[in-house]
């Protein structure tokens, strides 16, 4: 089979520039803002606490000028999302490019708003009560039949709900972790 150019540009057209999006004018691709390493130093935004020591709850934003701040659980995400301004003076709400949190299963980084997560289960986080995050719902409801809980999904969340989680309350960093 002979591929023409009109052939090509038509495939172009049709497959691949619905792939991309269009910022500023700029052509870029659909995965401009990939997770990026936690270092060891890193702390988290809204606690202190040092991210890498509690990498299965580890999550991070990442901004449109390409940093990123890494909340050490998906309960200090949510309270960084709630007031990135108090957190972060460089930064707004609005510069926000992609959340990501860990898998609690795989331990590999997830797209936040994709993940299911686990309120209210006997499982403590770094700091106490936590939100345990993962990549599918199957693994979320059969975490939380072992560990209690309910599932939800990242819009669930609402910022009345992480205000009334125990979060800091009686925090452990970590003690009472399986």
């Amino acid at each position: 089979m002979k591929i023409g150019i009109n052939n090509l540009l038509k495939f172009f057209l049709v497959m691949l520039l619905p792939l991309m999006v269009v910022n500023g004018g700029a052509v870029l691709a659909a995965d401009e803002y990939p997770a990026q390493p936690i270092q060891a130093k890193q702390r988290c935004p809204v606690c202190g606490m040092y991210t890498a020591q509690f990498p299965e709850w580890a999550t991070q934003v990442v901004f449109k000028d390409r940093s990123m701040v890494a909340p050490e659980s998906p309960a200090e995400l949510f309270r960084f999302l709630g007031n990135v301004g108090k957190f972060d003076t460089r930064h707004t709400a609005s510069d926000v490019a992609k959340i990501y949190v860990t898998d609690y299963t795989s331990r590999t980084w997830i797209d936040a708003k994709q993940a299911y997560y686990v309120r209210g289960s006997k499982q403590k986080g770094p700091m106490s009560a936590d939100f345990p995050a993962f990549a599918t719902q199957s693994h979320a409801e059969n975490f939380a039949k072992e560990h209690g809980g309910k599932v939800m999904t990242f819009d669930a969340l609402s910022s009345s709900e992480i205000n009334d989680h125990s979060g800091h309350g009686g925090h452990t960093h970590g003690d009472n972790r399986k």
